[in-house]
């Protein structure tokens, strides 16, 4: 079950890359260029609500589809950006201990 899972996963992946390769065809973008989690929802937004009996308009649809993707391009990356590495301290489980103000004094 779980290698159909993955399989089904990896097709599902390589579908959403091939629709986004197609909504790039003709136009001067990358299909890099374009944001994986919006064209996913909206692949998934495509399936649930395309209506299925009219199937001589899937074409018109598909089309709206790949325009749509259009508009999800990504801004250009900096080339100067840098993010070292950091390791994070860990949260204490347990509470400070506070100074009584008292003793201060």
């Amino acid at each position: 079950m779980v290698r159909q899972e993955l399989w089904g996963l990896l097709l599902a992946y390589n579908l959403i890359r091939i629709i986004m390769l197609d909504a790039t065809k003709e136009e001067d973008i990358l299909p890099t260029q374009l944001s994986f989690s919006q064209s996913m929802r909206q692949v998934i937004a495509f399936f649930m609500f395309t209506p299925i009996h009219s199937a001589s308009k899937l074409p018109v649809h598909y089309d709206e589809l790949l325009t749509t993707l259009r508009l999800f391009i990504l801004p250009d990356r900096l080339p100067d950006r840098h993010y070292p590495r950091v390791i994070r301290r860990k949260p204490n489980k347990y509470p400070y201990k506070r100074k009584c103000q008292s003793a201060l004094n």
